[in-house]
């Protein structure tokens, strides 16, 4: 198993929102924010992190990159074997890559590059290197007005590379991407892991993060449902397993699957055809409908969406899943003890 970098233990940070009384009108109570959240990074692994819009993810970012402080809990870390210690300073381990950064003016590439390397104490050969990493080698002499937007996310991920960083955040960073962009952005991510660096993403998007991620978190409302590999998350949820297929003409379905263990999971017939969702053991159904002289017009494992994923880690219902932004009266879903002001 891969070693462990950061481990983040019952860690919490909630907005303060305004509650103006009578006889308190400056008075606060805690709002929307990570609560009692545990977390590790291991080495060279790509932790997607998903949830719907105000889930928290940026919050729990900005958290992990030192920029919020800690409300409860502690960080630690551990480096080879050797015993784990209390980070005190986030920003020395940690690079962070924001949602939208505005790289706007006159000034070059490679010269924003030198002057932030300025604040970390960068050295110029290390501004090349990156330079090269990161694809804007042939760029570093372009104004930042020029720049694309697969362009300026790259210069966002070199800034973010500056004090070579154990740990990579970066907040949506297929946001405003086209295809062709967010498939090079996703092989760089894949060459700064196998480099050894812990990433964290953030995205709503499940799909997106398919076939390169490594773990999975769910986190709705503040706090983290789940956690692990895909794979792993996937079974406990009850959502591995299952397959699509789907054929023209038709088809009495009932009686060409007789006799084999199946869960239908959901079966349609229209005039173009027919399709069924099912869980079980995929070859058996594809053997007994070709067999059958059935025309099949395809086949694929089925992956859970973003709402799939949280109704079965919450056991809520569909309609019970917002994906709308939170408002400043959410709380989150374990109940908490109020302080005098909440």
């Amino acid at each position: 198993m891969a070693e462990a970098v950061l481990s983040f233990l019952d860690v919490q940070h909630r907005h303060k929102i305004p509650t103006p009384r009578w006889s308190k009108p400056w008075a606060q109570r805690l709002g929307p924010g990570i609560v009692d959240l545990n977390l590790k990074l291991y080495k060279g692994s790509i932790l997607g992190l998903v949830g719907p819009n105000g889930a928290g993810k940026t919050t729990l970012l900005r958290m992990m990159a030192g920029i919020l402080p800690l409300q409860t809990g502690s960080v630690m870390q551990r480096i080879g074997n050797e015993e784990w210690t209390r980070v005190a300073d986030l920003r020395t381990l940690v690079g962070h890559m924001p949602e939208q950064v505005r790289w706007q003016g006159r000034t070059t590439v490679r010269n924003i590059l030198l002057e932030l390397g300025d604040m970390r104490g960068t050295q110029t050969n290390r501004i090349d290197a990156l330079l090269n990493l990161v694809g804007l080698q042939q760029r570093q002499d372009e104004q930042l007005d020029n720049l694309s937007q697969g362009m300026r996310q790259r210069l966002s991920i070199a800034a973010a590379l500056l004090g070579s960083p154990k740990v990579l955040l970066l907040d949506e960073p297929f946001n405003g991407l086209d295809p062709v962009a967010a498939q090079a952005f996703t092989e760089l991510i894949q060459r700064l892991a196998n480099k050894g660096v812990s990433i964290v993403i953030s995205s709503h998007m499940v799909a997106q993060l398919g076939g390169f991620i490594d773990r999975i978190g769910l986190l709705h409302r503040g706090q983290l449902l789940d956690e692990g590999p895909l794979e792993d998350v996937e079974t406990r949820l009850g959502l591995n397993g299952r397959y699509m297929i789907s054929g023209t003409g038709k088809v009495d379905l009932n009686l060409r699957l007789k006799g084999i263990d199946l869960e239908r999971i959901e079966e349609t017939t229209n005039e173009d055809g027919w399709s069924l969702t099912f869980r079980g053991d995929s070859q058996e159904v594809l053997q007994a409908l070709l067999s059958n002289d059935v025309v099949l017009s395809s086949w694929s494992p089925l992956a859970p969406d973003l709402v799939e994923w949280l109704c079965a880690a919450t056991g809520m219902d569909v309609r019970d899943i917002s994906l709308e932004v939170a408002s400043s009266a959410f709380l989150p879903m374990r109940t908490k003890e109020m302080g005098e002001d909440e």
